[in-house]
């Protein structure tokens, strides 16, 4: 059995530190326990909707884990007393995250409804978003709060920026006779009115579960790198383009779905950790 004893951060940079392990599950039909998801697991559906995967709270354990990694009793995936007498395979999640790429790739349809959000918190996002329309739905992701420092603040990007790249995704959209609409969602209240006169709208009541669900209903999706994003990109199988510089320029052509943490459809690898 494989246990991921330790997967810190928040929402998505847990997930995508649980997936590594999940993958090989899957992959070898081997059982894997996740004992670090408490707080997120109210908002999906099932999360032990696989007979090879579980979700469990128990704090004792994980810290009694912790404790042992910090005297040096366990090293990641290495044997240990617990696996030679135990068979136990303990995995800290964070420093594992890129690992398994073809195999979360492989397995990612029954990733995907392993990690089913909760249907009465994201019901009224598809009443609203519509199942069809006339106009291309492009998600923005703008991250403020701990990007303000984060590397320095190199992703922390002002209105004006978001602007100026949602135009030109606007300008390129109109040379196809398209319209398009832009979805804001953001870890900060936005107003709208500085946005204008791009036709863009925000989920009142959203949340950081609502808007993930929201972005990965969009047919494109743009912003900073962020493990958030990328997440909406792989549950939603939607195109995304990182805004890597407040001077960058975005192409349509240049969008690709997230296959794994870091990977994209189009074969590009994000260097970023």
């Amino acid at each position: 059995m494989i246990i991921n004893y330790d997967s810190p951060g928040q929402l998505c940079n847990r997930i995508w530190s649980q997936l590594p392990s999940v993958a090989y599950g899957l992959e070898y039909e081997e059982k894997v326990k996740l004992i670090n998801f408490d707080e997120y697991s109210r908002d999906f559906e099932d999360l032990n909707v696989n007979r090879l995967i579980s979700f469990t709270t128990c704090k004792f354990l994980k810290r009694f884990f912790l404790s042992m990694k910090v005297r040096g009793y366990i090293q990641n995936g290495r044997p240990n007393i617990f696996s030679k007498l135990l068979g136990l395979n303990l995995i800290e999640g964070w420093s594992n995250r890129l690992g398994n790429p073809e195999m979360v790739e492989k397995h990612s349809d029954a990733i995907r409804d392993i990690y089913r959000f909760k249907y009465d918190s994201i019901a009224h996002i598809d009443t609203a978003i519509g199942k069809s329309r006339d106009y291309l739905l492009v998600g923005v992701h703008i991250r403020r709060g701990d990007y303000k420092t984060w590397l320095n603040g190199i992703y922390y990007y002002t209105d004006n920026v978001y602007i100026r790249i949602m135009k030109q995704i606007e300008d390129q959209v109109a040379e196809e006779g398209k319209k398009v609409l832009f979805l804001i969602c953001s870890n900060e209240k936005m107003d709208l009115d500085n946005f204008r006169p791009l036709d863009c709208f925000a989920f009142t009541d959203s949340s950081a579960i609502t808007d993930l669900y929201a972005l990965s209903k969009c047919d494109y999706i743009i912003g900073p790198p962020s493990s958030y994003s990328q997440w909406a990109s792989f549950y939603g199988q939607v195109p995304v383009r990182y805004i890597m510089s407040a001077n960058d320029k975005l192409n349509l052509s240049e969008f690709s779905e997230v296959i794994t943490f870091n990977r994209f459809k189009n074969g590009n690898v994000m260097n970023i950790d």
